[in-house]
């Protein structure tokens, strides 16, 4: 694997449903990926943005899979250019490309409010955008349109948070050895991270799993949830290790005032940046911060 200082690599999931969200103030998609590339350039940061999008309607499982495809592409092809990939994504199930593209090696550092680990039955039909974790486990099958789904094990995987799982999600992932610690326990985070004891992770960050005041833009805005320090510091407590891809999901930057999701999101992507060994430009003048 190459090494990166300042390049970042961008690359958004601007879908939902199965449905290509408008562009708006804060395009593409409503993910704002210029607005944060503009904040992060006057902070040093060298983004690049490769635009994904696929304007047919299609069902959820085949578009996801059409994601997957670009973003696998997308994670590998950042590396061999010296840039840090990074998904921002209206859906959790982005993250499908990520595992592609680095499993089986890659552990997964989760941080959401659901477990999105449902197994579908005969009678139980869970949305598809709520088995995220049983697709990327193989708890939950891909579509057939997969071209090579890849699986992260249970035990590769800590969630922080979980705080709106079914009881039925947490015993079943826990007892496939799964780890599930909350964002208030730094402590019982490094251990279950030390447990994994693996040497590369993927980092996903479902913005609804955030207090509402720091991401007012989240699909599911809620009070009590996580500070974003506690999620940067979730991140800096990896161990020696080396971060592959983070993922910032479901937000979107065109709904009321973007300014705080913003801040936030600036400040996660930084925080990957930083752990996965990149450094800003020396002398960088952040102007919307003087201003």
């Amino acid at each position: 694997m190459t090494s990166f200082v300042d390049h970042l690599q961008f690359l958004p999931v601007p879908s939902v449903r199965g449905v290509r969200q408008p562009d708006g103030d804060h395009r593409p998609g409503g993910l704002g990926m210029l607005t944060i590339a503009e904040r992060l350039e006057r902070r040093g940061w060298t983004p690049r943005i490769e635009d994904i999008g696929f304007d047919k309607r299609l069902p959820e499982k085949r578009i996801a899979e059409s994601y997957a495809r670009s973003i696998a592409d997308g994670v590998l092809s950042a590396w061999d250019r010296d840039r840090f990939p990074i998904v921002l994504s209206r859906v959790n199930h982005g993250a499908l490309g990520v595992v592609d593209a680095l499993a089986p090696e890659v552990a997964l550092l989760w941080v959401a409010p659901r477990l999105e680990y449902a197994r579908p039955g005969l009678l139980r039909r869970p949305a598809f955008d709520r088995r995220t974790l049983a697709l990327v486990t193989g708890r939950a099958g891909r579509d057939s349109l997969a071209v090579q789904p890849r699986r992260v094990a249970a035990s590769r995987i800590v969630v922080v948070d979980a705080s709106r799982a079914p009881f039925g999600e947490r015993r079943d992932f826990l007892a496939d050895g799964g780890r599930i610690v909350a964002g208030s326990r730094p402590e019982e985070l490094r251990a279950a991270l030390d447990e994994v004891g693996a040497g590369t992770w993927a980092v996903h960050v479902d913005l609804s799993a955030l207090e509402a005041g720091a991401a007012p833009n989240a699909d599911e805005a809620r009070p009590g949830g996580l500070a974003p320090q506690a999620v940067v510091a979730a991140v800096e407590a990896l161990p020696e290790v080396t971060i592959r891809c983070l993922t910032l999901a479901r937000y979107d930057l065109n709904r009321c005032d973007p300014r705080v999701t913003l801040e936030t999101l600036v400040a996660l992507v930084e925080a990957g940046a930083r752990a996965a060994g990149g450094q800003p430009r020396p002398g960088a003048v952040d102007e919307l911060q003087e201003a």
